[in-house]
């Protein structure tokens, strides 16, 4: 934490006072945006309280002692030991108009330090309130809005008796329904990224490929609605760092909100172009095809557009980007600008986190703390035994964490940016980090924070100071217990025959596709497959045999799967795969090139050489209403797999939800 920096920026006792007049208020609300961040900066130890004057912070590393800060002149003890750096942005020799303890007007200054206090206090309740009243908003309409979807499903399967006026004024409830549910979820979004709970998961991506992608998602229904889209992509690829989920919902929302002002007959333009610093997104719905002159009734403008930009707005601003809403002689044109390369938080220095060593075999550890002499010390300590990775925040501990995968994580409680709460929290909210153990350390050893860092998933709480071989202990006991969890986790998730994850794990796997599928409206398909032919081997050659088969037709599976799909051995002699990102054409295309691929491998047992072979049947993802969707998408591909089967046997047939037309043999 660079204290210099915020001395500089507060003007904290230089010279004369910041402030002017003689109310608290206005001499105190100078400091309350730092105030309210966290109470640090200036550091020094208990002398002060003694009247010995402001002694240099590196006379107290090493002792033992309790540090306080000085805020408004007020002593507040931060139960943390001295153990910061000396020097440039170290501490209160940083200051050096300083004034003496004795030209302190004490009492006033500690009176104008609590009410401080007790201002900032308000303030943090007054935010927890609004994000309190958020996430009753997002649960309040989301009730609401699944109960209208349920009746719609209902009064959807009764449609044969339905006249042409009832059909359209379903379809509009239907459409309406989804927005205020869509309202919902981006209030409940626009939460998390205030609140800085949005993690992103940055990597180069075309972007020209991943806007196509969104489009044709929603082209069938722009074209249902008699609305034309217009996809413009520069003649060579555009590629930026950045996390693709969040660009397909960032993208997404901006066509759905042109879509939702735009009426029958109109245009929607969306184009990606080329820029020296980077890549900009342009989507523009036309005047002609809006509503009639008239703006669009207020719940839909608000789902539509809104709530849709704010929420646009925050995650490209995530990303080091921007976002612009402008009117153009009527019509309406958003424009999304991303960088060329990874931005930097303002005011922070830009570190890429110190990666161990690849190939040693040691368990890796992440070690986080803010002060650079204390990183090193651990790392000291440490490295003769571990991998070790540093970071100085936590911030920079989630970006580390999800680079460098840790076995075990050893975290400061109290740092600037963000704390190690907060980034716990975080890291237990991503599926890529939530199983990493967490010890958290710190100099507060308190019952109340203790108790808070395991409920929010921390494996140990370290309390300083501690020794090296206490610490080596610990990490040593929660890597022991870890990779235990691990197998007994890996075991329950795998079967054991093929190494292919089992049932129990499919379904786990299907519920979390289908979310991500329907939340960004991305495509997903699921292919069943079922061995040709396996009984008479069975029969013949006896179960192991037929073990050996099917073992051997999983690797051609596992051999073919992209690292985002996901394999399963759904029982007996089937198996099923989810494509995340795949038509039903593409998962064809897929299916035919396994199915190819068993009919040009073949096992040899007990002398006999033995082809095989298998069917394939293909479903994909709609937005059709239905209580279970991911269940229906696997009875689906269930049936075209059977009709597969019936057609002849090895062959790939896809089901009429997903423009099947028959078997097809290859």
């Amino acid at each position: 934490m660079n204290d210099a920096a915020h001395l500089d920026g507060l003007h904290l006792f230089r010279g004369a006072a910041p402030w002017s007049g003689d109310s608290p208020l206005t001499r105190s609300t100078w400091a309350l945006p730092w105030i309210g961040s966290r109470l640090s900066s200036w550091y020094i130890d208990d002398g002060y309280s003694e009247g010995a004057g402001c002694r240099d912070r590196a006379s107290s590393r090493g002792t033992g002692q309790t540090g306080r800060y000085i805020v408004a002149g007020a002593m507040i003890d931060d139960g943390r030991q001295g153990d910061g750096p000396a020097g440039p942005g170290g501490g209160a020799r940083d200051v050096p108009d300083a004034p003496a303890p004795d030209k302190l007007d004490a009492p006033r200054l500690q009176a104008d330090s609590a009410q401080l206090l007790e201002m900032n206090r308000r303030l943090r309740d007054a935010a927890q309130r609004r994000d309190d009243l958020l996430s009753t908003a997002a649960e309040d309409l989301r009730g609401p809005a699944a109960g209208l979807l349920r009746d719609v499903r209902r009064l959807k399967r009764r449609d044969a008796g339905l006249s042409d006026g009832e059909r359209r004024a379903l379809a509009a409830l239907d459409r309406h329904a989804r927005q205020v549910a869509a309202l919902a979820d981006g209030l409940a979004e626009l939460k998390r990224i205030e609140r800085g709970q949005v993690l992103l998961r940055r990597r180069p991506i075309q972007l020209g490929a991943l806007v196509g992608e969104i489009v044709e998602a929603r082209r069938a229904e722009a074209r249902e609605r008699g609305i034309d889209v217009a996809h413009e992509l520069p003649p060579s690829p555009v590629t930026v760092p950045a996390d693709p989920d969040r660009v397909v919902e960032l993208v997404g929302r901006l066509l759905d909100a042109a879509l939702g002002a735009t009426r029958r007959g109109g245009r929607v333009r969306i184009a990606v172009e080329a820029l020296p610093d980077g890549a900009r997104v342009v989507v523009e719905d036309r005047a002609a095809g809006r509503h009639g002159g008239r703006p669009p009734p207020r719940a839909q403008r608000v789902a539509s557009s809104g709530l849709a930009h704010a929420v646009c707005r925050g995650l490209a601003e995530l990303h080091g980007g921007s976002l612009q809403v402008e009117a153009r002689g009527g019509d309406r044109v958003a424009l999304l600008m991303l960088p060329a390369a990874a931005p930097a938080v303002a005011g922070d220095e830009v570190r890429e986190p110190v990666r161990a060593p690849a190939g040693t075999g040691r368990a890796r550890l992440l070690v986080v703390d803010d002060d650079p002499d204390a990183r090193e010390a651990l790392a000291m300590i440490l490295g003769d035994d571990y991998d070790v990775v540093l970071a100085a925040d936590g911030r920079e501990a989630i970006d580390a964490a999800l680079v460098a995968r840790p076995d075990v994580v050893l975290m400061d409680l109290y740092m600037p940016r963000m704390d190690g709460l907060a980034a716990l929290e975080a890291m237990r909210a991503d599926p890529v980090t939530e199983d990493v153990p967490v010890i958290l350390i710190s100099a507060r050893g308190d019952e109340l924070t203790r108790s808070r860092s395991l409920d929010l998933g921390a494996v140990d709480f370290l309390t300083k100071p501690f020794s090296g071989r206490e610490l080596k202990a610990r990490l040593d006991r929660t890597l022991r217990l870890t990779r235990r969890e691990t197998q007994l986790q890996e075991l329950a998730r795998t079967d054991p025959l093929t190494g292919l994850a089992n049932l129990r794990a499919f379904r786990g796997r299907l519920e979390e596709e289908v979310k991500r599928a329907r939340r960004y409206r991305t495509p997903l398909a699921c292919v069943m497959v079922d061995m040709d032919h396996l009984k008479p081997i069975n029969d013949e050659l006896g179960h192991t045999a037929g073990d050996v088969a099917i073992g051997a037709v999983a690797e051609v599976i596992r051999r073919e799967l992209r690292e985002t799909d996901f394999g399963a051995r759904y029982g007996g002699d089937e198996f099923v795969m989810l494509l995340p990102h795949t038509s039903a054409a593409d998962a064809r295309v897929f299916a035919e090139r396994v199915c190819t691929r068993l009919h040009e491998s073949s096992i040899e047992v007990l002398g006999r050489r033995l082809p095989l072979a298998a069917s394939f049947g293909i479903a994909s993802l709609d937005d059709e209403a239905v209580d279970d969707p991911g269940q229906t998408l696997v009875r689906r591909a269930d049936s075209a797999l059977y009709a597969a089967k019936r057609a002849g046997r090895g062959q790939v047939a896809a089901h009429p939800s997903a423009g099947g037309a028959g078997a097809s043999a290859v």
